[in-house]
């Protein structure tokens, strides 16, 4: 039953504009749940991510919006550019793997466009720590090196920090989950990505940069 299941655990596909999965279609029945990374972290709110997943799969739901960034702040998962915690990397393993259980489809979002969890107002605060001459958190969406930060994050090889060390591991989209030991892009829990939370450029009004 177990093997049976896990087969029918396939990626979502398309079909015309429908959602399907194994040929039949896929319905959205989603809900926003942005804090569960953080909770996974700590052993004494651990146990709420299960209980979110447990309780949304018993109402039939399918899908799940939840943060896969915390930028250099309190339990961040990113500290500095490409230098992650390995502990916060593993909570983050955690929600996929409750998610995959339930059989809830989660959508990653990969970083933030406000200053909570960091946000691009980080982005911008390292780059000035590196010496870059930066007047805009909107910079984050111009300038080549913020950017090149962004793109390190979503699929780049990075070091992360453990036990005080630092090694070289692979990041988001390359990641290898340590419960499951599948990687995050060919995981069919990730039902999708989303490049930022609620992003805006208020400098640029035609929406090019954004774009």
């Amino acid at each position: 039953m177990l093997e049976m299941e896990e087969d029918e655990w396939k990626m979502v596909g398309k079909k015309g504009n429908q959602f399907v999965v194994n040929d039949q279609p896929f319905y959205i029945n989603g809900f926003n749940t942005y804090w569960l990374m953080v909770f996974a972290a700590d052993d004494s709110t651990k146990g709420k991510v299960t209980e979110v997943f447990k309780q949304a799969s018993s109402f039939g739901m399918t899908v799940c919006r939840t943060w896969a960034f915390n930028d250099g702040q309190w339990r961040a998962l990113q500290k500095s550019p490409s230098v992650y915690d390995e502990d916060i990397f593993k909570a983050l393993d955690f929600v996929v793997s409750e998610a995959r259980k339930y059989k809830i489809r989660l959508i990653l979002s990969l970083a933030n466009n406000w200053e909570a969890y960091g946000g691009k107002a980080q982005y911008v605060k390292w780059g000035k720590e590196a010496g870059l001459n930066l007047t805009s958190d909107d910079d984050f969406f111009s300038h080549s090196t913020l950017r090149s930060y962004y793109k390190a994050h979503v699929k780049a090889s990075s070091f992360v920090k453990c036990n005080n060390s630092s090694k070289l591991k692979l990041t988001v989209l390359n990641r290898v989950n340590t419960f499951t030991n599948i990687t995050y892009k060919e995981d069919p829990t990730i039902f999708a990505w989303e490049l930022m939370n609620e992003p805006r450029c208020n400098s640029d009004p035609t929406g090019d940069t954004l774009q």
